[in-house]
């Protein structure tokens, strides 16, 4: 049976680079590579890892129109931040700029869960559907950027890595009753940049999210605000990095009955 494009319903579909090959141009010389890791975790907790060459992992998922259109455009639009975040040069990111890459970072969020399917998906499936009819994320979504030293895995440099954590949240309204909830936070490594959503529903949830002793190491790009200079303090170590891409880690525990 054909498939159809995630994004328009269209057909037929075309490969696509879950990551545009340019994103090499800005590795440091040690890590000239393009084996990445990627983990995904399911609400019990339970990890799915995958190494390899993520600048040349293909998804045919996508019509050409969209390919070619709109997420072609985007690439072009935020390549000239990006790459320089990845080289973790001193970047100015204007409110434009905050637009180009909270979409940019959906865009491949949505893309590498085509790339790595689970029964039970981490970002559900209108997600799609609402990026290509706003061409930009939901108001109720948060975006954050860092900056992280490049760690070491099994001996050798990880350029990129993707971590895609969801939770579970009962929630109880102002009349008492309770409700679920649902979030998941994506964060993506790439170089020196560190690119993350916070993605939750039902739709029109709102929510804050605190970072406490770990604000310093965040910058906030969606909802957009004033022009801000790139980066913040850096992360440092695995153990720093593991707390950033887990905020609801603390949201998640169960309400008591």
């Amino acid at each position: 049976m054909a498939r159809s494009c995630v994004f328009c319903g269209g057909a037929p579909v075309t490969n696509e680079h879950v990551y545009p090959r340019w994103l090499a141009e800005g590795f440091p010389e040690k890590m000239r590579t393009d084996r990445a890791m990627m983990g995904s975790y399911s609400d019990q907790s339970s990890l799915r890892r995958h190494f390899g060459r993520m600048l040349t992992a293909q998804v045919k998922a996508v019509c050409e129109p969209c390919n070619s259109g709109w997420m072609s455009a985007l690439e072009g639009r935020v390549k000239p931040y990006l790459l320089s975040m990845i080289k973790g040069e001193i970047v100015e990111l204007p409110p434009e700029a905050q637009e180009v890459l909270a979409t940019w970072t959906l865009k491949t969020a949505l893309m590498c869960q085509v790339m790595l399917p689970q029964d039970q998906p981490n970002l559900p499936a209108e997600l799609f559907t609402d990026l290509y009819q706003d061409r930009q994320p939901a108001q109720e979504m948060k975006v954050f950027c860092g900056y992280m030293m490049p760690p070491r895995y099994l001996n050798r440099w990880s350029p990129m890595e993707n971590r895609s954590v969801p939770r579970t949240i009962r929630q109880r309204r102002a009349d008492g009753s309770v409700f679920e909830a649902w979030a998941t936070v994506v964060t993506i490594r790439i170089g020196y940049a560190v690119v993350q959503l916070v993605s939750a529903g039902p739709k029109g949830l709102r929510y804050e999210l605190g970072f406490g002793n770990y604000s310093p190491y965040v910058e906030p790009v969606w909802p957009i605000r004033e022009t801000f200079s790139w980066p913040p303090r850096a992360l440092k170590t695995l153990q720093e990095f593991n707390v950033f891409t887990d905020p609801l880690r603390q949201v998640g525990q169960p309400l008591p009955e």
